[in-house]
């Protein structure tokens, strides 16, 4: 069964390369619903933008589509967080800010009681993205235990199952652990969730190991993160194999004269063959990583709140003002990392805080690159065809009210530091709000 709908709204954000902003604009979609006889699943639907433009020429031309206005609202593609930790939801004051190694000797200590019985905050989670208008999450998970909620969420998701460990003595238990929650979460692939690969840190994952999770990425062809340079600790550990980790393995794991699985420039040598590389936080990259990342089309995701808690530093942009040549740009989509390293998972805020943690960049501009981050950017990174409102893409669409956004010339900026809570939310065309 087929139906069209258009829905409309005072300003439409196209979220595409130039930003086109379209005055009294809409979206028209088209659902398809399908009766399926194999598997669990009774029936699927999906839901395709078709045309794009000026509300009133698209009701003369299908005039029989169901439709909706906005007023005083702005329509977008609904947001993308690109790299989100649902499992960490639980916690509030447990762990430790303002220095990452402190931080990370928190986590070690008190992980256990802020995973326990997670469902719960992983629901509030999932409940708080719908309500900033996301629709599609990049979920890093560790330990499998958000599968499930997520998976019958609504939401989409590319859900990342996430390998780490050192002990080369463990390898084969953690690969076999790796691929039971890797098997799982491919038997819940559906039109909103994707099974995807995660290598947690070049710190944390022996190289090995490391090799065995790429190969199971190849295979299945899926979207691979990793996080990367988030520390000062990280940096020298690779360079040097000294300071704060080589303390920790020493200490924390018992290795004698530990030295570091990966080179810098080996860690991010391993991606090269892959399509849709995330590489979450980079803090501590210099233009030669710039120059990797960008030739070899990885994407960067950046957590501004996590960043100023752990590290007490941003993402520089002056890499990307005035730069055309495109060997030191590479894609940058916005996270907000999990609840371990953030006062909580709204998108909304982390771009309001990313507004106003780059007073380097001109405010305009600023406010239009932080909304392609969160829309086109991110959902190119994660290899899903939604974040931009075009023909033939996914109909994952928000509107917000903004009041008096009609009056404004600066559209982008106002709807940063005025969009509290999505009004209407279309995920593969189905309504969540």
């Amino acid at each position: 069964m087929r139906s069209q709908n258009l829905i409309g709204a005072s300003r439409v954000f196209v979220c595409d390369e130039g930003f086109c902003v379209i005055k009294d604009g809409g979206v028209l979609y088209e659902s398809i619903e399908c009766d399926e006889t194999s598997g669990h699943k009774k029936h699927s639907q999906e839901a395709k933008i078709l045309a794009v433009g000026k509300y009133e020429d698209l009701v003369r031309e299908y005039p029989s589509a169901e439709r909706e206005f906005w007023h005083d609202s702005v329509l977008l593609p609904s947001l993308v967080n690109a790299h989100i930790h649902f499992e960490f939801s639980n916690n509030t004051t447990s762990f430790v800010y303002g220095d990452f190694g402190r931080w990370l000797d928190s986590v070690i200590a008190k992980r256990d009681d802020v995973l326990s019985d997670i469902t719960k905050s992983v629901q509030e989670a999932i409940a708080l993205q719908f309500a900033n208008g996301v629709g599609l999450v990049g979920a890093i998970s560790s330990y499998g235990y958000d599968m499930e909620t997520l998976s019958g969420s609504g939401l989409r998701v590319v859900y990342f199952s996430e390998a780490m460990g050192s002990n080369p003595g463990a390898i084969d238990a953690l690969f076999s652990d790796f691929k039971a929650r890797l098997g799982q979460s491919i038997a819940h692939k559906s039109e909103l969730f994707t099974p995807a690969v995660a290598l947690h840190s070049p710190y944390s994952l022996h190289h090995i190991y490391a090799k065995y999770i790429l190969q199971e990425a190849k295979n299945l062809k899926t979207p691979i993160s990793a996080h990367f340079l988030e520390s000062t600790y990280e940096r020298e550990w690779l360079m040097n194999g000294s300071g704060y980790f080589y303390d920790f393995f020493s200490r924390t794991f018992k290795v004698p004269n530990p030295k570091p699985f990966y080179s810098i420039e080996g860690f991010l040598e391993q991606f090269v063959d892959f399509d849709n590389v995330l590489l979450t936080h980079c803090l501590f990259a210099g233009e030669s990583e710039y120059k990797i990342m960008a030739q070899n089309a990885y994407n960067i995701v950046t957590c501004p709140r996590s960043n100023r808690l752990l590290n007490n530093t941003y993402l520089s942009f002056l890499h990307m003002q005035g730069r055309k040549d495109s060997d030191f740009v590479p894609n940058i989509a916005l996270g907000t990392d999990g609840r371990s390293s953030n006062a909580d998972v709204s998108l909304l805020e982390e771009m309001r805080s990313m507004l106003f943690a780059c007073p380097q960049v001109e405010l305009d501009s600023l406010a239009q690159q932080i909304l392609k981050m969160a829309t086109c950017n991110g959902a190119q990174a994660l290899g899903v065809k939604s974040g931009i409102l075009k023909d033939g893409y996914n109909a994952d669409i928000a509107v917000f009210e903004i009041p008096h956004i009609t009056h404004s010339c600066q559209e982008a900026l106002q709807f940063i530091l005025h969009a509290k809570e999505a009004k209407r939310l279309l995920i593969n065309g189905k309504g969540i709000i």
